[in-house]
């Protein structure tokens, strides 16, 4: 018995001297996937002096199950039990991920799928302006699924809190495919009202849109670029898309909106503008209530004169 318990206890020390032996390596990251040999890992990152117990950890199938994918940080004097545990809780780095405003989502499925540190791939390309831009959080091991499954979720969301200021006849896919248009075209934040009054109010007459992000959008198959300025030819690119050949709105958004575009969709200003023009060099647009003054306003852009949004066109919404 005395023999038993001398062995036990030597068995218990040795077991506490290697889960307690420290790290010996500056602070670093170690990523660790499901289904990789956790014990060459520990042993190839060298941070821990005896990794004898990472062997049997990883052969405890119950406890195998529980160590999560992802990224740790490995502390420098962190001992291989507090490691351990770290691992079997899921305390993991959190990564973040930026999707612009304006990104179709292709664009988007692309950036997602080309993320080699999440899991499978996206095949199914989801509704274009169905993913809401923003900035999410992901860990390493995380499905690429799931990040966008997070982006449709926070889309509808949003359409949801913005419903009750919508003070359009539009639907809500209707003012999401406005909203897609609004924010290929604004560069400034201020315009997106007037841009939205134009529109709104070619809806009304029954006029085309005659929107170039429409004409790109079907020129580049859903990407949304180009690499060339377009052209007069562009125009008549045959395409449901292509706003200069159809009449409303086009089936489906061009692009992923934000929040701020979505809203100007649904609240435009009061305006009697149904032309607009780019500024040469500039971010603004001239904006007119007649023909023949959006053909002045050309010829002036060409001559090299600007004009800017004044609070004056800002008219109460």
């Amino acid at each position: 018995m005395k023999k038993f318990l001398l062995i036990f206890t030597v068995a218990v020390f040795s077991i506490l001297a290697i889960l307690l032996r420290t790290s010996t390596l500056d602070d670093h990251s170690l990523i660790y996937l499901k289904n990789e040999n956790l014990y060459e890992k520990i042993k190839e990152d060298k941070s821990f002096g005896a990794i004898n117990v990472f062997f049997l950890l990883e052969n405890m199938p119950a406890v195998k199950n529980k160590i999560q994918s992802g990224e740790y940080v490995v502390k420098k004097g962190e001992t291989a039990f507090s490691f351990m545990i770290k691992m079997l809780i899921g305390e993991k780095i959190v990564h973040k991920l930026t999707i612009p405003e304006g990104y179709t989502v292709k664009m988007i499925v692309d950036i997602i799928n080309d993320n080699e540190f999440l899991f499978g791939e996206i095949l199914d390309i989801p509704e274009e302006g169905s993913l809401m831009p923003d900035t999410y959080f992901y860990c390493i091991g995380d499905s690429k699924f799931s990040v966008i499954n997070k982006m449709k979720n926070q889309m509808l969301k949003i359409m949801a809190e913005l419903l009750p200021q919508n003070k359009t006849t539009l639907s809500m896919k209707e003012v999401l495919i406005l909203a897609s248009i609004i924010e290929k075209e604004a560069a400034l934040a201020e315009e997106r009202p007037l841009l939205s009054s134009v529109f709104h109010n070619r809806l009304l007459k029954k006029m085309r849109l005659q929107s170039d992000p429409t004409v790109i959008y079907a020129i580049s198959n859903g990407y949304g670029k180009i690499g060339r300025k377009l052209t007069r030819k562009d125009l008549w690119f045959e395409s449901k898309y292509n706003t200069y050949r159809n009449s409303g709105l086009p089936p489906t958004a061009i692009c992923c909106p934000g929040k701020a575009a979505i809203l100007s969709a649904m609240t435009p200003a009061k305006t009697k503008y149904f032309f607009f023009v780019a500024n040469k060099g500039n971010l603004s647009h001239i904006f007119s209530e007649e023909y023949k003054s959006h053909l002045i306003a050309i010829k002036n852009i060409k001559k090299g004169l600007k004009s800017v949004v004044t609070p004056e066109m800002l008219q109460e919404r």
